[in-house]
């Protein structure tokens, strides 16, 4: 990453080989089509390349970088007018950012702290360690909440 960060089109590649698969199949699961999947991995590269000198040289989860950027090209191509925005089909006419996401019943039936840390992960792409420094709960009980609200919501066992 220190070497794409510097420009070199070699690393690259590199970076493009080691982490596409992974990333494809995060876009997928979101977009549930291989064409926009890999509208969105396009889109994550290219902005990669375009803004690799903004890469943080050290201290940072690279594949969360990327896949940060992943999710925000996905959730991009589903509100975009080709998409119908199905991406949260039980909210009428889905808003593209977190305000208008507090308006969703399901997030104001979230106490404070757990509609927090949802938004933060999901919607700031802060990484568990973030979280949890901030509000001064283990990572380890973090990621468990994050498990359980999700799988809550999503009508999943504890």
């Amino acid at each position: 990453m220190r070497a794409l960060g510097e420009g070199h089109g070699e690393a690259m590649r590199q970076v493009f080989a080691l982490t596409s698969p992974k990333i494809y199949g995060k876009v997928v699961a979101l977009l549930k089509t291989p064409e926009l999947a890999q509208r969105a991995l396009s889109a994550t590269y290219l902005k990669l390349w375009k803004n690799h000198a903004s890469i943080p040289p050290t201290g940072c989860d690279y594949m969360h970088f990327i896949a940060a950027m992943a999710h925000q090209a996905a959730i991009d191509i589903r509100f975009s007018d080709t998409s119908n925005g199905e991406l949260l089909p039980h909210v009428p006419n889905p808003p593209s950012d977190a305000a208008g996401l507090m308006g969703s019943s399901a997030l104001n039936e979230l106490s404070e702290a757990d509609r927090d840390m949802l938004t933060a992960a999901y919607l700031k792409f802060e990484n568990i360690e973030q979280i949890a420094s901030r509000t001064g709960v283990s990572a380890s009980d973090v990621r468990a909440r994050l498990t359980q609200i999700v799988s809550i919501r999503s009508g999943g066992a504890q």
